[in-house]
């Protein structure tokens, strides 16, 4: 430079930065066990979601097939619709359970290294009924 100072450098000397710094937060690992577990609860709720709106679809369509042949054969109307929301409210459940177990095989891989016992990695499944309570 021509003898010039440099006008950030000037800046940074002028302003006293320490003030506005603020000190990282620190998590505890307890703390960061719950925020994983948040973080894999929501993740779980979107698989369920999905997995309801699709059982629902598809329950739902086959609920309108079984209820116009019941409307033909009984001559009434009022089973078409009775049957395609009994249908899909019953197969979206099911396949929302579905999800919600598959999801936690897809999950679990994700999340093993939480989960220790006596310094040993096991399976999520069975840390729970090897871990003794002190």
């Amino acid at each position: 430079m021509s003898g010039k100072e440099d006008e950030y450098e000037k800046l940074l000397s002028e302003q006293n930065l320490k003030d506005r710094l603020e000190a990282p937060q620190t998590e505890t690992a307890r703390q960061r066990k719950w925020r994983i577990v948040k973080r894999k609860f929501a993740e779980v709720q979107v698989y369920a979601k999905q997995g309801f709106i699709m059982g629902s679809l598809v329950g739902g369509g086959f609920g309108l097939v079984t209820g116009l042949w019941a409307a033909v054969q009984y001559k009434k109307l009022s089973m078409i619709p009775i049957s395609v929301i009994v249908s899909g409210g019953s197969f979206g459940f099911i396949m929302a359970c579905g999800s919600m177990i598959r999801s936690d095989d897809l999950i679990a891989g994700e999340y093993q290294q939480h989960f220790n016992f006596n310094n040993q990695q096991v399976p999520i499944s069975q840390f729970w009924l090897n871990r003794k309570y002190e």
